[in-house]
């Protein structure tokens, strides 16, 4: 009897405890419940945040597309328009879905809907009156619709984007309130007996560790994006600072390419320009890496013929192999499309780097290229091979793995291995992989290397491609574009030097400014045809410059050429953008007369009763008469377009083709004082800047037989 008082205390306290412990549990476990709803409240406004910033982004996407083919007529910026209905459709699914709960947001995102619509409904208008005239397209834009509908986007989104902060914030405190509550709960169950006190602690502990979790990943976070930062800066500094130089000893050194008499001092040119080129090369290769690390690098598709990067290469790569005694063989197929839909800066940067390396460990026998192609079941689709055989020291086999990794070399061939970085099979292997394709290598040591390239699902491009290649420097003649007053902006003064001696002889004025004050006070005072601007100059950078030199009146529509020596893609999209054109350090003579021919007009090619129509040379014997004595070299240069690039650009008729190919040949008429040659240019390019592409056929066809006239009166 004595005992029962305490088994019923005992009895009770284990009662008491069980409940209590039991309690302790439910409480912690509904605290941790809540903190789980919490954050799944945190992840749906996170949600809602992600939408708003979508539909945001499309709009503007849409709205920049629209101006953008308003102003160019290009539908390839009308895309953005027709393919952001559905991403916005299914973004306004997704907000109804997470607001179904809420009344007054779900009315706020149908506002916002409405607005969505209007805006497009508007900018389908502003297109569709751009198809039928710019004048049209021009006024809706100035009626001033669009950017009110803009604004109020902006105003429904900014409405949105505060509740959703504050909503974001009392969600954050709730969530900071149930973590305490479900540790405190976690520590009265220990405190209750043993094993709760060792579930609070485990819960305990889990929760400090998840926080602990956080925190790193935060910091983590915040690492790599100063990392990035950092990296982004040193690229464009290293790119601007080493470029900047490479522009002079370039430039220069193709200025002094016609004015050496001394066979010994073109070879040292040779071997200057040669060694600033693999410099160049190398910088490029270091930049192009570390774009693809970061996954910045951007593919171009545009249409390409395969056919002219062979040409490119087999350019490229004439002097080092004739010099190796080794022979470099181009094969193509027949009936490869003339045209591919694909980035051929990038086809070609392969090609270049695998096609170096074999001239490189290749030291008798030959290189050899083929191109080649397989059909697919889609008509317009084909399977592109490219492969590179060579028949050099070959490659180790427990190496054919390691040479794609950066900055792994072979080691059969040391002494070779050192005039290079190590990056070139590697970059291959990822551009080849980013465009989609696959590379492999099979080689026998002692015998050489074959590299195997396929690039399945290639499009086949109904337009045909526009030659990017430049006239030559020699053939290059600023007083071919009509005398103007050009200012060249930089603060490198060697630069300027440079400019000055690519004008040297020219009809044209060149003013200089040194800082970006300098140029706005120049330019107020002179008001000149055309600027060439350095994008990144002490004090005022060329951007601010621009600004400024647009609000001078009588100047919003001056050519304004920003001239940089930065690689890095997210700056070249907004200068493209911004100003009138775009030049990249280091550049050619021939370069910047093109870039400067989108602006200053041809001289004695508008008539002034062509009413803005190129008025053609009279088609009459006097045109080609008078073929006096023809020089020796001449007729050679002339013979060797005969065979290449002439019959391409006779068979294509493309006019971009043929307007270089005629600029050439104005340039050497003028050079060698050839009348006949310089009025047959003129008459191509009249047929080009009027888009005659019956005439122009006819003509591309009459080259031939000039150069057989030509040929008659040679003169040695």
């Amino acid at each position: 009897m004595t005992r029962q008082p305490g088994s019923r205390f005992y009895k009770t306290v284990v009662i008491v405890w069980l409940t209590l412990s039991v309690g302790s549990v439910v409480l912690a476990i509904l605290s941790w419940m809540e903190l789980s709803s919490r954050l799944t409240d945190g992840r749906r406004m996170n949600a809602i945040r992600e939408d708003l910033d979508e539909i945001l982004k499309l709009s503007l996407d849409a709205e920049t597309g629209a101006r953008g083919y308003i102003i160019t007529g290009n539908t390839n910026f009308a895309e953005p328009l027709r393919q952001a209905v559905p991403r916005l459709n299914a973004c306004f699914d997704d907000l109804v879905m997470q607001a179904r709960n809420d009344a007054n947001f779900l009315k706020s995102v149908t506002d916002l809907r409405g607005q969505v619509d209007q805006v497009f409904d508007w900018e389908r208008r502003v297109v569709d009156a751009r198809d039928q005239s710019f004048s049209r397209a021009a006024g809706l834009i100035n009626a001033g619709e669009g950017k009110r509908l803009m604004d109020q986007i902006r105003e429904r989104v900014r409405l949105l984007y505060d509740r959703h902060t504050q909503q974001l914030v009392a969600i954050r405190t709730q969530i900071q309130t149930q973590l305490y509550r479900a540790n405190l709960t976690s520590l009265a169950a220990g405190i209750i007996g043993f094993c709760a006190g060792l579930f609070a602690f485990w819960l305990t502990q889990l929760a400090l560790r998840q926080q602990k979790r956080e925190r790193e990943l935060v910091e983590g976070k915040r690492q790599a994006e100063r990392s990035s930062r950092e990296k982004t800066a040193f690229l464009a500094n290293m790119s601007h600072e080493i470029r900047t130089p490479m522009n002079a000893i370039l430039g220069f050194s193709e200025l002094l390419q016609g004015d050496l008499a001394d066979p010994k001092h073109e070879r040292y040119l040779r071997s200057i320009r040669s060694s600033a080129d693999s410099l160049l090369r190398l910088i490029n290769d270091i930049l192009d890496m570390s774009k693809i690390e970061a996954g910045v690098l951007d593919l171009r598709p545009e249409p390409t013929d395969p056919r002219e990067i062979c040409s490119f290469v087999r350019t490229l790569f004439t002097e080092p192999t004739t010099r190796k005694n080794i022979r470099l063989n181009c094969h193509i197929a027949d009936d490869l499309p003339r045209a591919l839909l694909l980035d051929g800066i990038r086809l070609r940067q392969i090609l270049v780097n695998l096609v170096g390396n074999a001239v490189k460990f290749t030291d008798h026998g030959a290189v050899d290229v083929r191109v080649l192609w397989e059909k697919q079941a889609a008509s317009s689709h084909i399977t592109l091979i490219l492969e590179v055989q060579d028949t050099g020291l070959g490659i180790p086999q427990d190496k054919l793995d390691a040479i794609f990794k950066p900055f792994v070399q072979a080691g059969a061939h040391r002494e070779k291995e050192k005039e290079g970085t190590g990056l070139g099979l590697s970059i291959v292997k990822r551009l080849t992989e980013i465009m989609g394709g696959t590379v492999t290598v099979a080689s026998v040591m002692g015998q050489g290397s074959a590299f195997h390239l396929r690039f399945p699902d290639v499009p086949i491009s109904a337009r045909l491609p526009s030659s990017d290649k430049l006239p030559d420097a020699a053939a290059v003649d600023f007083n071919t574009l009509i005398a103007a007053q050009i200012l060249v902006v930089d603060d490198n003064v060697t630069n300027c030097e440079l400019i000055a001696g690519m004008f040297a002889e020219s009809h044209h004025k060149l003013v200089f400014a040194y800082s970006g004050e300098e140029a706005i006070d120049k330019v107020r005072s002179l008001k000149p045809d055309a600027i060439l601007l350095d994008v990144r100059m002490p004090g005022m950078g060329g951007s601010a410059a621009l600004t400024k030199i647009r609000l001078i009146p009588g100047l919003e529509l001056t050519p304004v050429i920003a001239v940089t020596a930065s690689s890095l893609m997210e700056e070249e999209h907004p200068l493209r953008e911004q100003f009138s054109g775009y030049l990249r350090k280091p550049f050619s003579k021939s370069e910047l007369f093109n870039e400067l021919a989108e602006f200053l007009p041809r001289k004695a090619l508008a008539s002034p009763q062509s009413n803005g129509v190129i008025a053609a040379p009279a088609r009459t014997p006097a045109a080609a008469a008078g073929y006096g004595p023809v020089p020796a070299e001449l007729l050679a240069q002339l013979r060797q377009l005969l065979v290449s690039p002439w019959p391409t650009i006779r068979d294509s008729v493309a006019v971009n083709e043929s307007k270089m190919f005629a600029q050439g040949l104005e340039g050497l008429g003028q050079r060698w004082q050839c009348p006949p040659l310089a009025a047959y240019a003129q008459k191509l390019l009249v047929d080009t800047e009027n888009y005659a592409v019956t005439d122009l056929e006819k003509d591309l066809n009459e080259f031939s037989d000039l150069v057989e006239k030509l040929g008659k009166n040679i003169r040695a």
